[in-house]
This record gives structure tokens, C-alpha cells and sequence, in this order.
């Protein structure tokens, strides 16, 4: 087996552990969420289908207009970083909530903050987002019906299609973000040493590490929540769905024959919602 080959093995295994382990924290996370809020006597708000559409691309058109109107690229950074690191937090402080006293849950995440804000690893950009994106995933499923995230899937998965190959501001926004050292996702490295290495040096394009998008990882996980209503093994057989899904992508992306970015959601999300029929077949 030569480098090559190794690494790509390398570079699946970490981008699936890397992937499901935050599906699967999440669930755990939106089950112990819910157990809390049954106790408590709350009831989440219910997130419409409009609502959540209009808040998501009036938070993208205004990054989008915050990273094209600010040029000097050190206040750009440390805005991108202050906004990035208060949201990565909050999800961080959501999910440890679910587990651990309130006291206990924001030094654990003042703790992460600290060592990502001092010196930012591969390493600690993972780990923080594991956390985040199991969070934000788990207190967003419970506030949506399945079929209201099913159609968020399909309409986000074509803006996302021509977000990519059509008009490309995603793939601009996203490098934009990544030189200023504020990575909106998952980092896989090629080789272990990697995970040490300093997110300064993940440049887009380079060979050196793969990126997957937060949103690629927050929807599913949404989707796979919301379906705890039909039981927790309903929810976790959805999720393995949602990784075929992320192993597919990972082939298309190295069957080209130039390495370009490619759309992550729609294959995700066409593997996550043909799971959700599949499983109530049997049902």
C-alpha cells in the first residue's frame, strides 16, 4: 500500500468517526433534552418552515456583505472570530448543559474557548465543533417537525448545489473565511501529525487537509432528532443513512479528475430522507 493510498484510508476513517460521533452525541444529547424538558414541564417554541429559511439566508447575506464591505483583513478576522467563536460556544454550553451542572458545563467551555482562542489546533477546532454542532443540532430538531426538516434538506441542498457550481459565493465565503483563520467546520487531516498542526496553516485548495461545512453536519443531525418522535432506533438508523451519504460524497470528490469543492448537502440529504422512507417501510 503506498502514502497515497494510506492517507486517503487515513482521511475516510477520520472524516466518518469525526462525522458520526457528532450525529451520535447529538442524539444522545436531544434525548436527554427532552427527558429535561418533559420534567420541567417546557415546551419548545415550534420553528416554522418560513421562519427558519428566512433566518438562514438573512444571516448568510449579511456575512456575505460583512466579509465583501470590510477589506482590511486583520478587523475582518476578528470579527469573523468573535461571531464564529461566540455561536461554536453556545453550542458547546447547550450540549454540556444536557449532562452537567450549569457551573461545571461553562468552565468545560471557557476551558475549550481558551485553548482554541490560544493556540487553535486542528485538534481543538474538531473537538469544539463536535461539541457545537451536537448542540445547536439537538435544541434545533426538537423545535422542527421532520417534515418541516425534510424540506429544509431539499431547499437548502439546491441552494447549496448552486452556491457551489453556479454562482460559487460559497466557495468565496468560505475561503475568505479560512484566510482569516476562522474555520466554519470540520478539519480532516491526511496524516495523524495533522491534528497537531496549526489551523493557520489549513489553506484552501491545498492537499494538506479536507474541510466539511457546519451545515453538513447540522442538518442531518437535525433531521435525525427531529425522527425521535417514531422512536430513538429510528433516529440513529437515519443517521448511519446520513453517513453513507458523507462516504459517498467522499468518493465523487476523489473520482475527479481535478480536485474542486463540491456540494455536500444534496447527496447527504438525499441519503438521510431515502433512509426515512426505507425504515418506514418495515415499519
Amino acid at each position: 500500500m503506498n502514502i497515497k493510498t494510506r492517507e486517503l484510508f487515513f482521511l475516510i476513517l477520520v472524516k466518518l468517526t469525526i462525522f458520526y460521533l457528532t450525529l451520535f452525541l447529538g442524539i444522545i444529547c436531544a434525548v436527554r433534552l427532552a427527558t429535561i424538558f418533559e420534567y420541567q414541564n417546557v415546551e419548545l417554541p415550534s420553528i416554522s418552515l418560513f421562519n427558519f429559511l428566512f433566518t438562514f439566508f438573512i444571516a448568510t447575506v449579511l456575512l456575505i456583505a460583512l466579509i465583501t464591505i470590510i477589506k482590511k483583513r486583520t478587523v475582518k478576522g476578528k470579527i469573523l472570530k468573535v461571531l464564529f467563536g461566540s455561536i461554536s460556544l453556545f453550542g458547546s454550553l447547550m450540549f454540556f448543559n444536557a449532562f452537567l451542572p450549569a457551573m461545571f458545563s461553562l468552565i468545560l467551555v471557557l476551558f475549550l474557548g481558551l485553548w482554541w482562542i490560544k493556540k487553535p489546533t486542528v485538534l481543538n477546532q474538531d473537538i469544539l465543533m463536535v461539541f457545537a454542532f451536537s448542540g445547536i443540532g439537538a435544541q434545533l430538531g426538537l423545535s422542527l417537525d421532520y417534515r418541516v426538516v425534510i424540506l429544509i434538506l431539499i431547499v437548502l441542498s439546491i441552494y447549496d448545489f448552486i452556491a457551489v457550481y453556479k454562482t460559487k459565493h460559497m466557495v468565496k465565503m468560505a475561503k475568505e473565511m479560512i484566510e482569516v483563520g476562522t474555520i466554519p467546520g470540520f478539519v480532516f487531516p491526511f496524516q495523524t501529525s495533522g491534528f497537531l498542526k496549526s489551523t493557520a496553516e489549513v489553506k484552501p485548495g491545498e492537499g494538506k487537509f479536507l474541510i466539511l461545512g457546519g451545515g453538513d453536519i447540522i442538518l442531518p443531525l437535525m433531521f435525525s432528532v427531529s425522527l425521535l418522535e417514531f422512536g430513538v432506533l429510528t433516529s440513529f438508523l437515519v443517521s448511519i443513512f446520513s453517513l453513507i451519504g458523507v462516504l459517498f460524497n467522499f468518493l465523487l470528490l476523489f473520482l475527479q479528475k481535478e480536485r474542486k469543492p463540491i456540494p455536500a448537502l444534496p447527496l447527504i440529504s438525499l441519503f438521510s430522507i431515502t433512509g426515512y422512507f426505507f425504515i418506514k417501510l418495515f415499519d
